[in-house]
């Protein structure tokens, strides 16, 4: 290959990756723009959604010290208990379950494994507000209607339907361990328990994980079950500040709240970034 060959392929490389880069750069100011926006309302002095200009003419804390102080409207501190607890508690259920299933599903073979898999697999294409309108009603029959825990009854039951991941992960682990196991004589629960979950490391943080943040994110399902100011996770409460009524008052304090709830899920997620990825990656080998 001739030095203009040589020289003219490295300049068309530097152009693709400059090109791609400035892309990439471009995306990446056009997603931040609206979260930057939000931080610099949540620290406005208008307390309203219009505004004369972009950059607030005056800073204050008020927006943030007026979530905690506990009024008709707002009741941030309830909101973020009663969402605290309820991703906790579904972080914990959730991943047993679909660890159990996954775990199931990998090891034993028994007549309507396949089939299951599949429904399960089609199940899990239709979106989840579909069966809004029958949780409502078996919700209200059961009189869970305004009850936090009704949450997380319905987060943990539809959990084992998760299992795909965490099956890829358990299916490229020796079949030797176990094997050697039961020889010694241990049942499959401990084998489960003792051998299989402490290899399992990184898929149960992922699983774990994704439990937690369902609770954070999840508006739909919260709003339609719960009812009462107090008793709304945080999701539903801060965005009835936004109502037609409250949106003139309340909207600064409403992008401080935003602020406030985003902050720990964002450095949880950066702290556990590798485990997500290791997560994703390991349970994506086998299916």
């Amino acid at each position: 290959m001739s030095k203009s060959a040589l020289k003219n392929g490295r300049r068309a490389k530097l152009w693709d990756s400059v090109w791609t880069h400035a892309l990439i750069a471009l995306l990446a100011l056009i997603w931040l723009f609206p979260i930057f926006w939000m931080i610099l309302r949540s620290f406005s002095d208008v307390p309203g959604v219009a505004t004369s200009s972009f950059w607030p003419e005056r800073l204050t804390l008020s927006n943030y010290t007026g979530l905690f102080e506990k009024t008709n409207r707002v009741m941030f501190v309830n909101w973020v208990s009663n969402t605290l607890w309820i991703a906790a508690a579904n972080a914990v259920m959730s991943t047993v379950i679909a660890l159990g299933a996954a775990y199931a599903l990998s090891v034993f073979r028994f007549k309507m494994r396949k089939p299951f898999m599949n429904i399960a697999l089609v199940l899990g294409m239709f979106p989840g507000f579909m069966a809004m309108t029958a949780i409502f009603l078996i919700l209200n029959l059961l009189k869970l209607i305004d009850q936090p825990v009704s949450l997380l009854v319905v987060y943990a039951s539809g959990a084992g339907i998760n299992f795909f991941v965490a099956k890829g992960y358990f299916d490229t682990l020796p079949v030797s361990l176990e094997e050697a196991a039961l020889v010694d004589g241990a049942t499959q629960f401990t084998i489960f328990v003792k051998i299989i979950l402490p290899l399992s490391k990184t898929i149960i943080i992922y699983t774990a994980m994704l439990a937690f943040m369902m609770p954070w994110t999840d508006f739909i399902l919260a709003g339609l079950i719960l009812v009462s100011p107090e008793r709304q996770t945080v999701a539903v409460g801060l965005y009835g500040m936004t109502d037609e009524f409250s949106i003139s008052r309340y909207f600064a304090m409403f992008t401080a709240g935003c602020v406030l709830v985003a902050v720990p899920i964002v450095m949880l997620y950066i702290s556990l970034q590798r485990f997500m990825i290791m997560g994703i990656s390991a349970g994506a080998v086998k299916g």
